[in-house]
């Protein structure tokens, strides 16, 4: 019985242990520090204590309600991580807008599969949402998307063949890139008529986090390098928001922001991103709503989000795997 009483005693500090560390990750216990490669570990946090919490579960013993506990501490920010579906039905008809990071339609045979080019461009056509934002779109590698009669494209650097598109049913006017200072990531805006109003759409790639096979938490080496890399990009995203934020203060056009933030909801590169404005995950979306996967296991790093005055009526992640990201979409309604 005091084997036993010791045992449980242990496992439970050790729980402690996680559910502080996630709800310091999450946000949940206040915002006074940054760190930047603890708030990507918050799915793995929350799979821990997942764990933890069926253990106790199981045994039917007290700690389960720790875990009980750090959902009533945390909830706004578990939000973050996984949306409960809406039972609301959805009768009105609005603007529908996706998202989605090609990774260059699989030049370099990243996925092992044939025709990537022209499966994404059956995907497409089957949703048929009414504006499409890429990011990491490469001219010479796209299909012709036939069924949309207005595209503007614009290349991260230079002349490139890499960058930023747009793919609408609609007239596009006004558009203009966005380039990035010492960056191969970038974005564009345009503007569009929805209902007689003019509608500002950014489709920016912010900074990439460039984690390969060498970058671990096991090794000291490594793992101090890895540090320095994610908190040296985390300052790179900012200055890159800035520089977009001061685009958009220059304007009062509603806004839809379509992105590949390259961070997660729990960083604050994306509070930085979200001021003023709606994530549409966070008003229609569900599940956990997993954009890419980190090492195996999921974050959500693409994102929708609008101004606060434009109504969200719908959000969807799509279960398609022809790039490393998934794309999402929103239908949305203004006014």
């Amino acid at each position: 019985m005091k084997r036993k009483k010791i045992f449980v005693g242990f496992m439970a500090f050790i729980n402690t242990i996680f559910l502080l560390l996630q709800l310091l990750a999450m946000g949940s216990l206040g915002s006074w520090f940054d760190l930047p490669l603890f708030a990507l570990m918050v799915p793995l946090l929350f799979f821990l204590n997942l764990v933890f919490f069926v253990f106790w579960l199981i045994r039917f013993q007290w700690p389960l309600l720790l875990f009980l506990a750090s959902i009533v501490l945390g909830y706004q920010e578990i939000q973050l991580l996984y949306q409960f579906e809406d039972s609301g039905i959805r009768t009105e008809k609005g603007l529908s807008v996706m998202s989605y990071n090609v990774r260059s339609f699989n030049r370099f045979n990243w996925i092992d599969a044939n025709n990537i080019p022209e499966k994404i461009e059956n995907f497409i056509n089957k949703e048929s949402p009414d504006i499409v934002c890429f990011q990491e779109y490469a001219q010479n590698e796209a299909p012709l998307f036939k069924n949309y009669p207005y595209k503007i494209f614009k290349p991260y650097n230079g002349n490139g063949q890499i960058g930023s598109c747009i793919i609408s049913k609609f007239p596009l006017y006004n558009s203009k890139a966005i380039i990035f200072e010492a960056s191969t990531n970038g974005g564009m805006l345009v503007d569009f008529l929805w209902k007689k109003d003019t509608l500002r759409l950014y489709n920016i790639h912010f900074e990439s986090m460039r984690i390969d096979a060498k970058d671990t938490l096991i090794a000291s080496e490594y793992s101090e390098k890895l540090r320095g890399k994610i908190n040296q990009v985390s300052k790179i995203q900012k200055k890159q928001i800035t520089q977009s934020n001061a685009i958009k203060n220059r304007s009062n056009f509603p806004e839809i922001v379509c992105t590949d933030l390259n961070n997660n909801a729990f960083s604050k590169t994306y509070s930085f991103l979200l001021e003023g404005r709606k994530d549409t995950f966070m008003e229609k979306g569900k599940g956990f709503g997993a954009t890419y996967n980190f090492f195996y296991f999921p974050l959500r790093i693409d994102f929708i989000m609008t101004s606060s005055q434009i109504k969200v009526l719908s959000f969807k992640t799509h279960k398609v795997k022809y790039s490393d990201h998934k794309p999402i979409s929103s239908v949305i309604q203004w006014p």
